[in-house]
């Protein structure tokens, strides 16, 4: 393989997000090493595009993510971008019964994180001019909003009169894509959703009671 071709690590990715991440990035001619536990699913992402490699590990467990560092040094000697994409839906703490929950969100989608950046941090260093991109929610402040993935809670937004609010996975890859050329060093999607973010920093009592409205709003209809 030549030396020139980028490699880039993409987690959470058997599907929605992390797999249009993959491809875009693929696309884009770079070499997609794609995680997520469910190979079968990547290993069919990867059989249609040649540029994508499928690696079987869960970014929860300490030594699966040592094991894809350790294959990262082996095959390709570098590492230019690793998109930190793995999580899991988290719900609003009731009480001690969400305390496993609420770990399991945390050690998937913050811990994860952590764990793969360490892991990976010595072949990102070799490989600078080199990036991190993390993929969070703007409900924990990290940017994408409404994004219709598998397990898409708000499925009534998609088939109501407000569903063009509802992003794609394609539009966070294709933002994905716009940060590794123009190294933003934030990006909230879908567009419309910039304004409420400047909104939470300019004046937070008036965020917290819009957004506490809708999901009093939200929790009647859904009950």
């Amino acid at each position: 393989m030549p030396h020139a071709v980028r490699i880039a690590v993409v987690t959470g990715a058997s599907s929605g997000i992390g797999a249009a991440v993959a491809r875009r990035l693929a696309d884009d001619g770079m070499t997609v090493v794609a995680v997520a536990r469910r190979i079968d699913r990547l290993d069919a992402m990867a059989a249609d595009h040649p540029h994508i490699v499928a690696h079987g590990a869960d970014v929860a467990d300490r030594g699966a993510v040592d094991g894809l560092a350790e294959r990262l040094r082996a095959q390709f000697g570098r590492c230019h971008l690793l998109v930190n994409n793995a999580g899991v839906g988290g719900g609003a703490f009731r009480g001690p019964e969400s305390v496993d929950g609420l770990l399991h969100t945390m050690q998937v989608n913050f811990v994860g994180a952590v764990h793969t950046t360490a892991a990976l941090h010595d072949l990102l260093v070799v490989s600078a001019p080199s990036q991190i991109i993390n993929v969070g929610s703007v409900s924990g402040k990290v940017n994408p909003g409404f994004i219709a993935t598998e397990g898409f809670p708000q499925r009534r937004l998609v088939a109501s009169r407000v569903a063009r609010l509802v992003g794609a996975p394609s539009d966070v890859a294709a933002a994905v894509a716009d940060v590794v050329v123009s190294r933003a060093r934030e990006r909230t999607v879908p567009r419309w959703y910039r304004p409420l973010m400047a909104l939470r920093h300019v004046v937070p009592p008036l965020f917290w009671a819009m957004t506490s409205r809708t999901s009093r709003a939200r929790g009647t209809r859904d009950a």
